[in-house]
């Protein structure tokens, strides 16, 4: 070989460890450009405003099928699942599942509203749909099982599933009031995760935030300290839903509680009445969902420091007659 060509053995490691890192330089950069995007609300063709359906249950025998028909009729009143869930798309649905309490004592989502969501879902063309809650005890199992979620969205063909305190993850919450950053569980973010996210909240009374309903229901989706929240808790739930890409509300009020929120535990302190209960209450605007659940419990919605915020902060209408208001009689 002529001695100009010859490569020093010590030239030649060099030239390999320059080489081998520019490689790793490029397979980092290209590792950053990878990682997942965050969801955006999914691209829907449902109406605007707010449907209410009343449904009105004298044998308790009767409730599955009736919670059925309602849930089903007020979609179609918005247009109809297809409207949302496309054909191969992931959904997650998120209920209240936070107490282990039986469905009569109204402190969970009613394990029919969640399995009536999940059919329709499935008939829409979702290739999986998801339960998922992030219940106040380390041990979810006993919530699942006895509030009736979980054998009903089995039953109606959903993946349940508990959530791995290892997947939350620190997000910046853009414009946050008080709250600049929160851990979002990361499967509820991901747009690589979820196409669909449904929140499923029960209606009910709350000792600290005054009611629980769509807006308060995020809780579910995070975690860190949650108990640190409870101080200036309106502004934060405003500041959570500021992150989190929530597509549809739907509302259970079928049963309300309204005593001893959130947990209940007698059923002195539930309502199944006509007058404000036998109700299922669906929009894609939170604001307008919880401002009429609000009035269920004899409230203004200006009464409930979070809805307000909410609407002062933009993220709905707190006159839910504004864009469109209807109501059914199952």
């Amino acid at each position: 070989m002529p001695s100009d060509t010859k490569i020093s053995r010590r030239t030649f490691l060099k030239t390999s460890i320059a080489v081998g890192a520019g490689i790793y330089g490029v397979s980092y950069l290209g590792a950053i450009k990878r990682s997942p995007a965050v969801k955006k609300f999914k691209e829907h063709h449902l109406k605007p405003g707010l449907v209410v359906v009343h449904g009105n249950v004298s044998d308790l025998a009767d409730e599955p099928v009736t919670i059925k028909e309602m849930v089903r009729r007020a979609m179609n009143a918005l247009g109809g699942m297809d409207k949302l869930v496309s054909k191969g798309d992931r959904v997650i649905i998120k209920p209240n599942i936070a107490w282990n309490q039986r469905p009569e004592f109204a402190a969970n989502t009613n394990p029919y509203v969640v399995a009536a969501l999940v059919e329709l879902c499935r008939e829409a063309g979702a290739s999986r749909v998801k339960i998922m809650d992030h219940t106040c005890s380390s041990n979810p199992e006993p919530s699942y099982n006895n509030s009736g979620i979980a054998t009903a969205a089995r039953h109606a063909g959903a993946e349940v599933t508990y959530l791995d305190k290892n997947r939350f993850q620190e997000f910046t919450i853009p414009d946050g009031k008080i709250l600049k950053s929160w851990p979002f569980y990361e499967e509820m973010v991901y747009a690589n995760e979820v196409d669909v996210l449904i929140n499923v909240p029960i209606a009910k009374q709350h000792g600290t935030s005054r009611l629980s309903m769509g807006l308060k229901n995020v809780f579910g989706m995070i975690g860190g300290d949650r108990g640190s929240l409870h101080t200036d808790i309106h502004p934060k739930i405003a500041d959570l839903n500021k992150f989190l890409k929530v597509d549809l509300t739907v509302l259970d009020a079928f049963r309300i509680l309204k005593n001893h929120g959130p947990t209940g535990g007698r059923l002195d302190d539930v309502d199944n009445s006509a007058e404000r209960a036998r109700r299922i209450i669906v929009s894609t605007d939170p604001v307008a969902a919880d401002a009429y659940g609000a009035t269920l419990f004899g409230m203004q919605p200006t009464d409930v420091g979070y809805i307000r915020e909410s609407h002062e902060q933009g993220l709905g209408e707190i006159n839910y007659r504004l864009k469109g208001f209807e109501e059914i009689q199952v």
